[in-house]
C-alpha cells in the first residue's frame, strides 16, 4: 500500500486515493502536493524494490463513543529514491552512489523516510478495509 500510494502522490493522481486514504488526509494532501516542486514530488515515490526497511512505530486498539473497535498501526519506511534533491536537504540520510557499467555513469540514490498510519475498524460486521489516516514524508511534504 505504501508503494502504491507514494507513487500516486508523486504522479498527482489524488483522485485514485479516495478508497485508500481518509478524506481529511486527502484534503490536506491536495493542498500540499499542488505546492511541491517537481523534484520533491518525484522523491515521494517509493518503488516496492527500493524499500530498504520497515518498522511499526505505534500500534493502538481503541473504541469510539459508539462502541466501535478500531486498530491503528503507524509504520515507518526507509526507501531509496533517485530524485534530484539538493545536497543540503535536511532530514534525509546518506547519499549513495551506485555505479552501473563504467565509472563515468553514476546514479545518486538517497535513503528517505516516510510515516504512514493505517486504520481499520474491527467491529463485527464492519468492512475489512484498511484506510491510511496519516501520511508524512519529512522535509518533502510539509
Amino acid at each position: 500500500a505504501f508503494s502504491v500510494v507514494s507513487k500516486l502522490l508523486s504522479q498527482r493522481k489524488l483522485d485514485l486515493l479516495d478508497e485508500l486514504v481518509s478524506a481529511e488526509v486527502l484534503q490536506v494532501l491536495k493542498e500540499k502536493i499542488s505546492l511541491l516542486p517537481d523534484n520533491h514530488r518525484d522523491a515521494l515515490a517509493a518503488d516496492i524494490d527500493a524499500i530498504m526497511y520497515t518498522t511499526e512505530g505505534d500500534v493502538r486498539i481503541y473504541y469510539d463513543d459508539d462502541g466501535r473497535k478500531f486498530v491503528s498501526i503507524l509504520m515507518r519506511f526507509w526507501y531509496l529514491n533517485g530524485a534530484n534533491l539538493p545536497d543540503e536537504v535536511p532530514g534525509e540520510t546518506k547519499v549513495f552512489q551506485i555505479v552501473f557499467g563504467d565509472e563515468s555513469t553514476k546514479e545518486k540514490r538517497r535513503l528517505l523516510t516516510a510515516n504512514y498510519e493505517f486504520q481499520r475498524e474491527f467491529t463485527e460486521g464492519a468492512k475489512p478495509d484498511w484506510t491510511i489516516t496519516r501520511i508524512e514524508h519529512p522535509r518533502l511534504l510539509e
